[in-house]
């Protein structure tokens, strides 16, 4: 009983932060809610502070620019969780798609793009940043430095694929972090504890 009641009085909060906030928020969001109650648990995370209950409401604060991102995540796309060698043997296959799986970072290039290790010696895999700062949680959601030679989960869109005969005979594969507007990656990597 308590999860609906905290579970409606968020759909309302969002009904009203939607109603005094213009365009920047798109209404069909609530709808998506309303259609699977698991993404309740996605949307709790913009909650920015420990809610205020009294006898007749809950107060909750959300992050605007949190509530905004996730608006305007593109739910038409569904996760894939193949691994890196059956993506590096047919890029195609999974281009703009959101691909979760492991690998081990080769190079890091700080709010550049990291290459990762692909076991084919006519084929790089190169995962850009955007600009944002690239870092993973510890466990005490201390930020730490992402480390070449080590296991990560990644969570990327594939988004081209060259060849440039000028400079080199090997395939890119070019991915890319899920960024948000304010120059953040959503889906940060995960290191893989061995």
């Amino acid at each position: 009983m308590k999860g609906r009641i905290t579970q409606f009085t968020i759909i309302l909060f969002l009904i009203s932060f939607i109603a005094g906030c213009g365009t920047d928020v798109k209404p069909s969001a609530i709808i998506q809610i309303l259609k699977d109650e698991s993404e309740i648990d996605e949307i709790s995370t913009c909650v920015s502070d420990e809610p205020e209950i009294t006898d007749e409401q809950i107060i909750l604060q959300l992050n605007k620019q949190c509530i905004i991102d996730y608006s305007n995540k593109d739910r038409t796309e569904t996760e894939i969780n193949p691994t890196l060698p059956q993506i590096v043997a047919n890029p195609e296959r999974y281009m703009d798609k959101l691909l979760t799986f492991e690998a081990v970072i080769k190079k890091v290039h700080q709010h550049q793009y990291v290459e990762l290790y692909t076991n084919d010696s006519d084929k790089r895999f190169y995962v850009y940043t955007h600009g944002a700062s690239l870092y993973r949680l510890d466990s005490e959601g201390e930020q730490v430095a992402i480390e070449p030679n080590q296991k990560y989960v990644l969570k990327v869109r594939v988004y081209h694929m060259e060849k440039n005969i000028n400079h080199s005979s090997h395939w890119s594969i070019n991915a890319e972090f899920i960024v948000s507007t304010e120059k953040k990656i959503i889906y940060l990597p995960v290191i893989v504890s061995e």
